[in-house]
């Protein structure tokens, strides 16, 4: 398939350093956000970890073949290797980051996810967050305890159940499904989303087709808006489902 894609990330107006971490390139097909947490900038080394791991194992995976287990082995090496790290050094004990990874491969997209970052799919004029998060204030409105509405100013509302370092088990939601010609993909950190409501989202996707003028915007917003947090996004479009002759025979 073909397709395009821009990342940035930006320390936002009150943070002192950035610990988001992205890795967006055109020609892998691997993309992904990861939002650090932990004192004394450990954070930003669990989320830089957690970056490098994952995208060093999953470049090379160029099929689609056994996709899943490999994406899920990726995600554990990850958590193994930050827990084992934040052993070593007692100002990165408990250090942790989530993750959402979006990997493109022969018209399938996979999506895998850890934490309260999240991953949306605007298709056909049709905005829908394809991650659900794994969050204290997300259990809560699955029982039905709180409504929508109350989950955006919830006073737990960064409370995270689920993220890599966490545990020395590591549970990962992993989906796929089919491309269409058009899709547009959105990872981003809380940054964002604390940032700039839903509807506005959309409005954005609407109305910028190119994913640099799209990402630069979503930034901007946010930091309009306050700039809380780190912000991060990474728009990735597909531009079309065919795979050509020179990139299906060499790799290209």
């Amino acid at each position: 398939m073909e397709y395009k894609a821009f990342g940035k990330t930006d320390m936002g107006k009150v943070r002192s350093n950035n610990e988001d971490a992205i890795f967006s390139t055109d020609r892998d097909g691997v993309f992904l956000v990861a939002d650090g947490m932990g004192g004394h900038k450990a954070g930003e080394v669990a989320s830089a970890m957690a970056r490098d791991i994952l995208s060093a194992r999953l470049v090379q995976q160029k099929s689609a073949d056994n996709l899943e287990p490999a994406i899920r082995e990726a995600f554990l090496d990850a958590n193994e290797q930050i827990r084992l790290k934040s052993t070593e050094n007692a100002e990165q004990q408990g250090m942790g980051c989530t993750c959402v990874l979006l990997m493109l491969r022969e018209q399938t997209f996979f999506l895998a996810h850890v934490g309260d970052s999240r991953i949306y799919l605007f298709r056909k004029g049709d905005f829908k967050q394809m991650t659900r998060d794994h969050s204290y204030v997300e259990e809560l409105f699955i029982r039905g305890l709180i409504t929508e509405d109350e989950k955006i100013d919830h006073p737990y509302k960064n409370q995270i159940t689920r993220y890599i370092g966490c545990n020395q088990k590591l549970e990962v939601d992993i989906t796929s499904g089919p491309v269409w010609n058009g899709d547009m993909f959105l990872l981003c950190s809380d940054g964002l989303t604390d940032m700039v409501p839903l509807p506005r989202l959309k409005e954005l996707f609407v109305k910028h087709e190119e994913p640099q003028p799209l990402v630069e915007t979503l930034i901007a917003e946010a930091l309009e808006a306050g700039g809380r947090d780190n912000v991060s996004a990474i728009v990735a479009k597909i531009t079309s489902k065919k795979t050509s002759f020179f990139k299906k025979i060499l790799g290209w």
